[in-house]
């Protein structure tokens, strides 16, 4: 089952990485945006902001790895190997927010 959410998400390929968003999320994958071309069968990692608080105070990613099993121009299906959550670092939360001022004036 997947669930329809928007989640920041940094991408890394074999020596490219980049920030996208999720367009939706399960226990077994993720579809999400891209900003450069893919094809299936490569590995990534996604570090994907969380949206539900530690102890209601301290944030989390959701740290996957896996294969790319679709692609289209600007989005990819990633087949989740591995996943685990981790405290999301000061500099992983200062570029989500920039991320999120920067597209809030672009849209505007």
């Amino acid at each position: 089952m997947r669930f329809p959410i928007t989640l920041p998400v940094r991408y890394s390929l074999a020596k490219n990485c980049g920030w996208g968003r999720t367009v939706n999320i399960g226990s077994s994958g993720a579809l999400i945006t891209i900003g450069q071309p893919v094809r299936p069968g490569q590995l990534v990692e996604l570090c994907i902001g969380w949206p539900v608080l530690l102890h209601e105070k301290v944030h989390l990613n959701l740290v996957a790895s896996g294969t790319i099993v679709r692609a289209g121009e600007g989005y990819a299906a990633v087949k989740f190997e591995q996943y685990r959550f981790r405290t999301a670092s000061s500099d992983f939360r200062r570029q989500v927010l920039k991320r999120q001022v920067h597209s809030v004036e672009t849209y505007a």
